[in-house]
């Protein structure tokens, strides 16, 4: 079970890599910009069409028999596994020449999420992880923070931009416990630096799957705890998410609730 479950991480690594030249291309020139028309009113391009396209045609063609859902509205029905596609997270940052933002992709089982992928094409960073299998970047292992109190932390927020009410109230309790918070914008990323032990905590009231799915299980494997707001396990449903280095867990779970 082990070495197929290696197959769909080589798999999904060849997809990415596929995809990595479409999104380097057009890093701070994107073309096709749009606004969508979801609650957000975030933007796409057309590299993030691009993108998911491809990745979508690599793991079809392997996979066939496999879900698929894509933030940019890729949707395939399958069983058992699930693969969940955030073509480029942090689409601003992307347009914008900022360098924070990412290719993600997971694959989940009726266990939650089985192996990941979190590519940084800009700074030539790849963030993997399998499940049991530990978490790496560029192929060194992955280790979280020590830090053991709220007091000492520094973390990250994530929030829907339109609600100001849910913002203000996230920030206020935040600013009670934590020494520092920052905001990079690109959940996959800023996960993915919990993972890494530059910060302790990463906290979202308003999250997708997609967002989610891949640096969760980095999270997991680098030695964290990933809840939603909470304490329960996340689903991909879920809709909030606390990803922590695992000491700091329900000391920000008592402040966030």
């Amino acid at each position: 079970m082990q070495d197929e479950h290696q197959k769909f991480l080589d798999v999904a690594l060849e997809a990415v890599k596929k995809a990595e030249p479409v999104f380097l291309a057009s890093f701070g020139n994107a073309i096709g910009i749009r606004q969508k028309t979801d609650a957000r009113k975030s933007k796409v391009t057309d590299s993030d069409k691009e993108i998911e396209r491809i990745l979508v045609e690599a793991i079809s063609k392997r996979f066939p028999d496999h879900a698929i859902v894509g933030e940019e509205g890729a949707s395939k029905a399958g069983a058992v596994y699930t693969w969940y596609i955030d073509p480029i997270d942090g689409t601003t940052n992307y347009i914008r020449g900022i360098a924070h933002c990412s290719i993600s992709l997971a694959l989940w089982d009726v266990h939650g999420p089985l192996i990941a992928v979190v590519s940084d094409p800009v700074r030539s960073v790849t963030f993997t992880a399998l499940r049991g299998g530990g978490a790496f970047k560029n192929g060194t292992p992955l280790h979280i923070s020590a830090t053991a109190s709220l007091a000492g932390s520094i973390g990250d927020l994530g929030w829907d931009w339109g609600d100001k009410e849910s913002r203000a109230a996230l920030i206020a309790k935040i600013e009670k416990g934590a020494y520092r918070w920052r905001i990079f914008s690109g959940s996959a990323l800023e996960m993915c630096m919990v993972a890494s032990g530059q910060i302790d905590f990463f906290a979202s009231i308003s999250i997708h799957a997609w967002d989610f799915a891949a640096a969760a299980l980095i999270v997991k494997e680098a030695g964290g705890t990933v809840t939603d707001m909470k304490g329960d396990d996340i689903m991909a449903s879920s809709t909030t998410i606390l990803a922590t280095n695992g000491r700091l867990h329900r000391e920000l779970l008592a402040t966030l609730t």
